[in-house]
């Protein structure tokens, strides 16, 4: 594995997350087609968590403590602006109306709701870490398997749901364990071995394909084969663990050096919040007669929503520095 490749691969990560959520939400777009191709959100969802874990686990090796608040403060600098500006935008554009629930809570936004609270728990049970028995990893690795028993604990107490249990409730707990096994890969980074490509993306397309299958068979059951249901949480461990691997390889930073395509991933990779903000008012069947290039014509309409937004998030946030306005910076994806 090139150590280089590293950040290379969680911005891979990002890419593909921001494809499957966004492609999750096209129903409108797939009406004349089968309504059924907007899916794999749930595996977009846990990449965006995995990577959350890693990069938050990163900053606590790499950086001295400045106590909660701030930490916290931090990373709600990165959510909030931007979601407050929308609000905003679509109040003025599309009458949408301005409650506290929609500028302050994210109301609408479960994603963002979710990780808002999972840092806080992640910084509880992750910080405190190096003062016990065992060391980080180990207690990583309790830590991963506690908040696996967190999940399968809640989606035996929860109602049955008449379609995919990852689609209620559960989404708020089953992707905890994720982003606790980025923080442990990032603690394990120079212990995980690439060695076949071929291996650990065979373990890929194989952990994708048997989560879906899981779920078809409990989908709708009752007893016994809904219940199974909860399996899946395991081959879509594994798939974000495996992708993670795959990413790992030299050609993803081969990839990300191209002059097209590597434009193109690190784009998306960095507007992937706010793709995933603008997304819902974009979503349209009015192309549909262009199909497929209808699908590429409102990604792309996103994506340039969510470069604005991204514009009008950081002049918002140099307006209240005390720094000069540095125009290259703001516009600077």
């Amino acid at each position: 594995m090139a150590r280089n490749s590293r950040l290379y691969s969680l911005d891979f990560l990002k890419f593909v997350a921001a494809l499957m959520i966004t492609n999750s939400h096209f129903q409108p777009l797939y009406e004349d087609v089968s309504p059924s191709l907007a899916t794999f959100g749930v595996h977009g969802n846990a990449l965006f968590f995995f990577v959350s874990g890693f990069l938050l686990m990163m900053g606590f090796e790499k950086k001295k403590s400045h106590g909660f608040l701030n930490w916290y403060k931090g990373r709600m600098r990165r959510l909030w602006p931007a979601v407050f500006i929308w609000v905003v935008v679509s109040a003025a554009v599309w009458k949408q109306s301005l409650t506290v629930g929609n500028l302050l809570l994210f109301d609408g936004y479960w994603f963002l709701q979710a990780i808002a609270v999972a840092y806080i728990v992640f910084y509880i049970l992750t910080r405190p870490m190096k003062f016990f028995w065992g060391g980080k990893i180990r207690q990583m690795q309790c830590l991963f398997v506690l908040s696996l028993i967190v999940s399968i604990t809640y989606f035996f107490m929860m109602p049955m749901a008449n379609g995919s249990p990852f689609h209620t409730s559960f989404h708020y707990v089953c992707h905890f364990s994720v982003m606790v096994m980025g923080g442990l890969c990032y603690l394990l980074k120079d212990k995980i071995k690439c060695t076949s490509i071929t291996r650990d993306m065979l373990w890929m397309i194989v952990s994708f394909i048997a989560y879906f299958v899981i779920l078809k068979i409990g989908k709708g059951a009752m007893g016994t084969r809904y219940y199974s249901q909860i399996s899946a949480l395991i081959p879509l461990h594994t798939f974000v663990y495996y992708l993670y691997k795959v990413a790992s390889y030299t050609w993803c930073e081969k990839a990300f050096h191209s002059q097209v395509w590597g434009r193109i991933m690190s784009w998306i990779a960095a507007l992937t919040l706010e793709i995933y903000i603008v997304q819902f008012a974009f979503i349209t069947n009015q192309f549909n007669s262009i199909f497929p290039l209808n699908v590429l014509l409102v990604f792309a309409i996103i994506v340039l929503a969510a470069y604005l937004l991204k514009v009008m998030t950081s002049l918002f946030l140099a307006v209240l520095s005390k720094e000069d306005l540095e125009w290259k910076e703001i516009v600077r994806l």
